[in-house]
């Protein structure tokens, strides 16, 4: 997801961890994983078939797409390639291309947008012939709890995309401001909601006006979105859901957010800026909206942290931590089979690369071959976010996504600002989202 702070952290992480990982020899790259019989030729004729991709700018990525997409070209002679790199705005520009029925035959985009491709049936199910497989599962097989992992590409019990990046939020927690306040940030770490609020307060200063100067933890209080990615995650962790707002579970934690800036004065909005910059400048000692991607930018500034997962609470239905969100690839219903199988095929060929992804660009795919790896044993924390992935779920497949997203925020903030009831409050966004999605 573009507008989740990934791009400039994950470059530096792929330069440190490069330093760290790459021997003098080079980097070992996993075979491709697929296996099983050879993929069929792009186009029976023998003529050439021409796949449009289009990828956002993240240059680690694209350097190795180019490695690789030159490298596939060379092995399937009757496929080519024409590889566009979009500089800018690229989700409203394939949003737009798309919508109109002239977008690329090949893209990756992050799994919130899916729901709204699927709905618009611009995409197709991936094809395990074009991959070299036998069948989805497969495929699905090669992969770390895919039934978690490849949840957010899942329509039916068919698989529409393939992932290039899967990131999910650890909780990183400043050891120094640990120690200064009589605490251990491993053995103190809280494991739930209620503990997290108990020594959040032990981790507090305010100066003589009762004004925050250190917070001890904070939610994310920006984007619209991360109301499905922690606050909504919180809901699911109860057994509830945030499309339905008038339940016990939304509204104990609407409640447990409310109280956190207004009763209880933890934080909230005028406090909430860039996760990493206040954990980076020592401004707050535990922050959980924050990826692998995060690490290389707090070593960078000197902090002695641990990683430790997002809590759960003490009555928990699910286990879940906050949400997994994901590039993936994905195909264009519009264009022609054999453009599809060819799509299908160059994807794969990418996406069965991950240690080299991962130790060049810093972006995780969650796939066997890659955890049982010695380079993705030797960096530090790497299991905690991989182990939350095999038990968390994506955010819900709504067409209206960010419309939706931005009703539950109208809601929270309702009752933060105006101090309008919780209950009050989320009947009335519930009134709104349920006319959001009965759009067509």
């Amino acid at each position: 997801m573009s507008k989740i702070r990934r791009s400039k952290l994950v470059m530096l992480f792929a330069l440190l961890v490069t330093v760290a990982l790459l021997a003098a020899c080079g980097v070992p790259v996993a075979a491709p994983a697929g296996g099983g019989a050879q993929a069929p030729a792009a186009a029976a004729s023998g003529q050439k078939v021409k796949v449009t991709y289009w990828a956002h700018n993240f240059e680690p990525r694209v350097t190795l797409d180019k490695k690789y997409i030159a490298e596939f070209m060379q092995k399937n002679p009757d496929i080519t390639v024409d590889y566009q790199v979009i500089p800018s705005q690229f989700d409203e520009k394939l949003r737009t291309a798309i919508a109109a029925g002239n977008g690329p035959d090949l893209f990756a985009q992050w799994n919130g947008d899916m729901g709204t491709f699927y709905e618009q049936g611009a995409i197709v199910p991936v094809s395990a012939e074009a991959l070299g497989m036998g069948s989805q599962k497969e495929l699905m097989d090669l992969y770390v709890a895919p039934e978690n992992t490849l949840q957010g590409g899942m329509f039916d019990g068919k698989l529409y995309g393939i992932p290039n990046e899967v990131s999910i939020y650890a909780c990183y927690a400043n050891k120094k401001m640990f120690k200064d306040a009589g605490l251990d940030a491993d053995k103190d770490f809280p494991a739930t909601w209620e503990q997290m609020h108990d020594l959040a307060e032990k981790l507090t200063k305010r100066d003589a006006s009762g004004k925050l100067t250190q917070q001890g933890f904070d939610f994310d209080w920006t984007g619209s979105a991360f109301m499905y990615l922690q606050w909504g995650a919180m809901v699911r962790q109860l057994g509830g859901s945030e499309l339905k707002l008038d339940t016990p579970e939304a509204q104990k934690v609407m409640q447990f957010w409310v109280d956190w800036a207004t009763k209880d004065k933890l934080g909230g909005p005028a406090y909430s800026t860039s996760q990493v910059d206040d954990f980076t400048a020592g401004k707050v000692a535990i922050r959980c909206g924050m990826g692998s991607w995060a690490k290389p930018l707090i070593e960078k500034a000197g902090i002695d942290y641990t990683v430790k997962p997002v809590p759960i609470w003490e009555n928990a239905k699910n286990k879940n931590h906050f949400d997994i969100y994901a590039y993936f690839h994905m195909v264009s219903s519009k264009s022609a089979p054999e453009v599809q199988a060819a799509a299908w095929k160059l994807a794969w060929y990418l996406d069965s690369h991950p240690i080299d992804y991962m130790v060049n660009t810093g972006l995780l795919q969650p796939q066997k071959v890659l955890s049982e790896s010695k380079e993705f044993k030797d960096i530090p924390y790497m299991n905690i976010f991989l182990d939350e992935m095999s038990v968390s779920m994506y955010s819900p497949h709504v067409v209206q996504f960010i419309e939706v997203a931005d009703a539950l925020a109208r809601a929270r903030d309702r009752s933060v600002v105006e101090g309008v009831p919780v209950a009050e409050s989320l009947k009335t966004g519930q009134a709104e989202i349920d006319k959001i999605m009965a759009k067509k």
